[in-house]
């Protein structure tokens, strides 16, 4: 299986799914499922959600390269 992370040729598609699946996740840990499905979301949640999702990639990149 080849890794998504480093192989990939668009890092901004890369991190524009990683945010979609990160905002998903969220979903499954509400409580109340209240959680609004992402394209509802508006731009601010969708900016905040890229931003974590290119931090969580940097992480990965750096620390856990080749293991």
């Amino acid at each position: 299986m080849t890794c998504r992370i480093c192989t990939a040729n668009d890092e901004e598609a890369l991190i524009e799914q990683m945010a979609e699946a990160m905002w998903m996740t969220q979903s499954s840990t509400d409580p109340d499922d209240e959680w609004q499905p992402r394209e509802r979301a508006g731009p601010y949640w969708h900016r905040i959600m890229r931003q974590f999702a290119a931090a969580s990639l940097g992480v990965l990149r750096r620390d856990f390269a080749g293991i």
